[in-house]
């Protein structure tokens, strides 16, 4: 089996992930598989940080 690690970079940062997949009742692997097929049907995401929520 294949994994991938993801470093998150701080705990604000990690809530915010981890309420998004709770929300929608995904594990880890859930989400990122939803993430991809979103981008991949054309789902328009805003660039770097912004993706994030982060002031830069």
């Amino acid at each position: 089996m294949t994994s991938t690690r993801i470093v998150i970079k701080d705990d604000q940062q990690f809530e915010r992930l981890e309420a998004v997949r709770e929300r929608h009742g995904v594990n880890w692997r859930g989400m990122l598989i939803k993430g991809a097929e979103q981008l991949e049907a054309g789902g328009v995401l805003p660039s770097g940080d912004e993706c994030l929520g982060e002031d830069g």
